[in-house]
């Protein structure tokens, strides 16, 4: 696995996600959907919108990517985030990456994604991923890091680092 050598001097580290990690990656997602509750529908509504887009998701993620590891992140012992990949033969990809609202801003995203890049680069593989196009700050990171635009549809956008092999 990956992040089993993952332990930064700046104070990150990270495990496999477990099944108790579920109630911290649920509010992870919500976190990163603040518009629903925006949509002045009663806050019972809004929750119950996220809970089952959340399992959708996470139900869509296992379809799609069945031999992906999840980690939890963590900054001196304290979980701040978690990220989803799947190593093929033919690339990294990264799934989900998410870092807790109060946290981000601090260099963490940049620590992971260099990891990541450093890791995929002993491989010989490039990373892959898919951004949100209404996600500029997460389009930007990427971009500082060196991924590229690869294609586009209505709502993501394909971003690559390194050579295809």
């Amino acid at each position: 696995m990956m992040f089993d050598e993952f332990n930064l001097l700046i104070g990150l580290s990270a495990k496999a996600a477990n099944v108790n990690d579920n109630p911290f990656m649920a509010q992870l997602f919500y976190s990163t959907k603040p518009f629903f509750y925006e949509l002045g529908l009663p806050r019972e509504v809004v929750d119950t919108m996220l809970a089952q887009q959340y399992q959708l998701q996470q139900a869509s993620y296992r379809e799609q990517y069945p031999n992906a590891n999840t980690y939890i992140l963590f900054y001196h012992q304290q979980a701040v985030g978690k990220v989803m990949l799947d190593i093929s033969e033919h690339r990294v990809h990264l799934i989900d990456f998410i870092v807790i609202h109060s946290m981000r801003g601090q260099g963490f995203g940049s620590a992971i994604l260099a990891f990541i890049k450093q890791e995929a680069a002993i491989r010989n593989l490039p990373v892959g991923l898919s951004v949100e196009k209404e996600n500029a700050r997460a389009k930007k990171l990427y971009l500082q890091h060196g991924f590229k635009l690869e294609s586009c549809s209505d709502t993501h956008e394909l971003m690559l680092w390194g050579e295809v092999t």
